[in-house]
């Protein structure tokens, strides 16, 4: 296993890596043991490779050569004395390293256009279960889904505090009328001064946003032009597709929102394929349907995070009227139709 964890990081530093086994590598960063490997790695690896890196993109490449200038600026001062050039050029190669982890996986950085390379920028991962509280520098409690990730700065010094999400998260927003608080999910940005609501996007085309508490406004900035989409308040929720740019907006259940911060998995006639996406983030295991047609099919249920899958499957299954065989070996589980 550790073998194949080793040959992962090297494709990493050498640019090989799917979107998928990017999402592998910053889990497995979050390990001392893999941070380790990694700096190992980068000793045998060229800086000049790094440095040399083209993003695909005038933008990309303008903020990377930023952050590269700033980090190889405190690299010199935090280096003056040292004489052991083997030294520096470590620092270095971790420097370019850096910049490249910041851009992996679509460089949601770069979708945050207020980042300046003066500030120290956190991410955070939640790769299943409940949902993890992690609070803010201005006390904002962000309650992050599995399978979701979220970047912040450590401290929020400019006009307005913004963040990126890529996932689903709960937020309770600490009031601040002089700095708005934005949330930004690919184009499209959410923004409020004090409240508490719930941001779905996992599938870049579909956002589904609900509030909680407060007012809420939500914005599309495709192709350079910023389109008002809604202003929401308590108990009110849109479903907005960015491809079709189709909205539905429509009620919510408040005490399901804040059940759900708390822990607790609620569905609200949501098709069945939809619900196994969400336990497959949960519990890390893998869906398969007999049918296509048995994924259509909508249900309502509620459950602790915390609760084993199995009792989960078994609920679900005596709601939705399905069969389903659960391989606890490779852990997949398919549904099949009820005769």
């Amino acid at each position: 296993m550790k073998d194949r964890y080793h040959e992962l990081l090297r494709k990493f530093l050498d640019h090989r890596c799917s979107q998928q086994e990017q999402e592998q590598v910053r889990q497995l960063l979050q390990l001392d043991e893999y941070r380790q490997l990694l700096e190992e790695l980068m000793i045998q690896q060229s800086a000049g490779e790094w440095d040399s890196f083209d993003y695909g993109d005038p933008e990309h490449n303008a903020v990377a050569e930023r952050w590269k200038l700033q980090l190889h600026q405190r690299i010199e001062q935090e280096s003056m004395g040292r004489s052991k050039p083997f030294q520096m050029y470590r620092l270095r190669q971790i420097a370019a390293v850096i910049v490249g982890i910041l851009f992996v996986a679509g460089g949601a950085f770069v979708g945050y256009k207020r980042m300046t390379p003066n500030r120290i920028y956190l991410e955070q991962y939640n790769a299943s279960g409940a949902p993890i509280k992690y609070l803010l520098s201005d006390g904002t409690a962000v309650y992050l889904a599995a399978g979701s990730h979220i970047s912040y700065p450590q401290i929020f010094l400019e006009d307005a505090r913004e963040v990126v999400l890529d996932g689903e998260a709960f937020f309770d927003v600490t009031p601040n009328r002089t700095k708005p608080f934005i949330i930004h999910t690919g184009d499209v940005q959410t923004q409020v001064l004090g409240t508490s609501f719930r941001i779905s996007s996992f599938d870049k085309a579909k956002i589904e946003i609900a509030v909680a508490t407060g007012k809420v406004q939500v914005t599309d900035h495709q192709s350079g032009k910023s389109e008002s989409l809604a202003v929401l308040t308590k108990g009110q929720k849109i479903r907005y597709n960015t491809v079709s740019r189709v909205l539905q907006k429509e009620q919510t259940d408040v005490a399901s929102l804040e059940q759900w911060a708390s822990g607790e998995v609620y569905f609200d006639g949501q098709q069945l394929q939809e619900i196994t996406q969400s336990l497959e983030r949960i519990y890390g295991a893998t869906f398969r349907f007999e049918h296509p047609g048995l994924g259509t099919n909508r249900l309502s249920a509620t459950f602790s995070a915390t609760e084993p899958l199995e009792s989960v499957m078994e609920m679900l299954a005596f709601v939705g009227k399905f069969k389903y065989h659960y391989d606890r070996q490779h852990q997949v589980i398919t549904l099949y139709d009820k005769p």
